[in-house]
């Protein structure tokens, strides 16, 4: 089997595992690409066997790679990652769909060296060794929900990782301050979502609005009343994105668009700008982006920015007018008239409905 005869078996295997995979020549350089463009590790052995893998367990998650022979001629390797679990399984599949047929694999496995720890552990006061245990693990579950954007199972991962999370040791941490100590761990526990999103192949620059997006409101709070709130919001969040990018349906055309849209909502939008972003004709954009979504690109924009005005009323002590103008409405009217369409009530309803933060 060549490189070129490998492509389609590459295409599939990325389909149904959800993992980015790509094709490389004998020295490594990138061929073809089906997901995201992840960094590569270094790999510190390769394979020179069709059944033998090489794992490299990193800190993004797990890459295995795969020789590609024609007869007994290395062509070059297959690579899937980063997979945040049962990468042996599809380590297996892998080589199978190669060779097609099934045969014993060798995993080879290659972490990624550890500093000597500087810590004196038997000097660390600890605390109890199976809630720490039971707590990570927890921890861990939920962040294989979100990488796998798992919705349905996430609340119940939600509630196990905070349950032992022991917040009322962590609020201790800083001594008479409370507040400080919510959004340290607040901060923390973003951080982790957002790790755990970036192994389901969600893009960087998506993540990096999403995480500022949230650290901003952490930063922002003024009382421990939304902490609980915040955390299962920011969950479920990343998990969404996730689960939306694993079935999205849409052309590629369609996708460019969205991403226009979700990053200069603020602005004031044409077609002909929406278009140029996706690289298509106004009209062939209007068409498909109709079919598709079943709206017109200019519902579409609006009701997302009505979707981020209630962010903002919810979260930010913004006036009405601040906020219209902030998501993009340059009409104050216009904006109370499809704010109430979409969610039935008015905005300024909508603001006094929020409850006064009350401080601890």
């Amino acid at each position: 089997m060549n490189l070129a005869d490998t492509e389609n078996v590459m295409v599939d295997l990325a389909r149904i595992s959800g993992v980015s995979m790509r094709l490389c020549d004998a020295q490594l350089a990138t061929v073809s690409l089906s997901g995201d463009d992840a960094p590569l590790p270094v790999f510190r052995e390769l394979p020179t066997t069709r059944h033998r893998i090489e794992r490299a367990i990193t800190t993004q998650g797990d890459f295995l790679a795969v020789g590609i022979f024609s007869e007994e001629h290395l062509q070059g390797y297959l690579i899937a990652g980063p997979c945040e679990s049962e990468s042996g399984s599809l380590a297996r599949i892998m080589v199978t769909c190669l060779i097609e047929s099934e045969a014993q694999v060798t995993i080879h496995d290659d972490h990624l060296k550890v500093a000597p720890l500087q810590v004196d552990l038997a000097a660390t006061d600890s605390d109890n060794d199976d809630l720490i245990a039971r707590r990570y693990a927890n921890q861990n579950r939920l962040m294989a929900a979100i990488t796998q954007g798992d919705v349905e199972r996430l609340p119940q991962m939600i509630a196990a990782a905070t349950t032992t999370i022991g917040i009322e040791d962590f609020f201790s941490r800083v001594p008479n301050r409370r507040l400080r100590s919510a959004k340290n761990i607040l901060y923390v526990f973003n951080t982790m979502c957002r790790i755990a999103a970036e192994r389901g192949n969600i893009s960087p620059v998506v993540l990096d609005r999403i995480s500022t997006h949230y650290a901003i409101e952490i930063e922002q709070l003024t009382s421990l009343q939304r902490h609980q709130q915040l955390t299962v919001e920011m969950a479920t969040q990343y998990c969404a994105i996730v689960a939306a990018r694993r079935n999205n349906h849409y052309s590629r055309k369609v996708n460019q668009a969205l991403q226009f849209i979700y990053r200069h909502y603020q602005e004031d939008l044409s077609l002909a700008d929406v278009a140029a972003a996706a690289q298509a004709a106004p009209t062939y954009l209007s068409r498909r982006f109709k079919q598709e979504t079943t709206e017109t690109v200019f519902t579409y924009i609006n009701r997302y920015r009505i979707t981020m005005a209630q962010q903002y009323l919810r979260h930010r002590p913004e006036s009405v007018t601040d906020v219209a103008f902030h998501v993009g409405f340059n009409n104050v009217t216009y904006f109370n008239r499809l704010f109430k369409r979409y969610t039935g009530i008015t905005p300024l309803a909508y603001l006094r409905g929020s409850e006064p933060a009350v401080r601890e």
